[in-house]
């Protein structure tokens, strides 16, 4: 599963990242990574979601193939 989810992070963009890694590695609040990134709280949202959606998708897929 590592490797898949390593593959998957590579499907995002850098803004998406960020905000992923801010929020599951630094556990900072949507406030605090907006405060950081210099974004407003509904963008960090919207990342986070498209973020999200995309990793399953692609692990979604690679399990589908292989």
């Amino acid at each position: 599963m590592g490797s898949h989810l390593a593959r998957a992070l590579t499907t995002l963009n850098r803004g998406e990242r960020d905000v992923l890694t801010l929020i599951y590695l630094a556990e900072l609040t949507h406030q605090e990574v907006a405060d950081a990134l210099g974004v407003s709280y509904g963008t960090v949202g919207s990342r986070l979601n498209r973020a999200r959606k995309k990793i399953h998708q692609a692990i979604a897929k690679e399990d589908n193939h292989g």
